[in-house]
């Protein structure tokens, strides 16, 4: 029996998703080595949610 394939929609890059990941990878880097703050899971969390939003094609300008 062969599984049921799902379909999801293909994640394209943008400059909107471009711009979101690459404020993470600053974010992060910025903090290598060591655990998030508090404060800074929550702006981790925001910059999460701004990302997956690009992805979804539901923001123009990210990050």
């Amino acid at each position: 029996m062969r599984p049921t394939p799902t379909h999801q929609p293909a994640l394209l890059t943008t400059p909107a998703t471009d711009q979101a990941n690459e404020a993470i990878r600053v974010f992060l880097r910025a903090r290598a080595g060591r655990a998030l703050r508090p404060s800074e899971r929550a702006e981790y969390s925001r910059l999460l949610k701004v990302y997956t939003r690009a992805l979804r094609g539901e923001v123009g300008k990210a990050a």
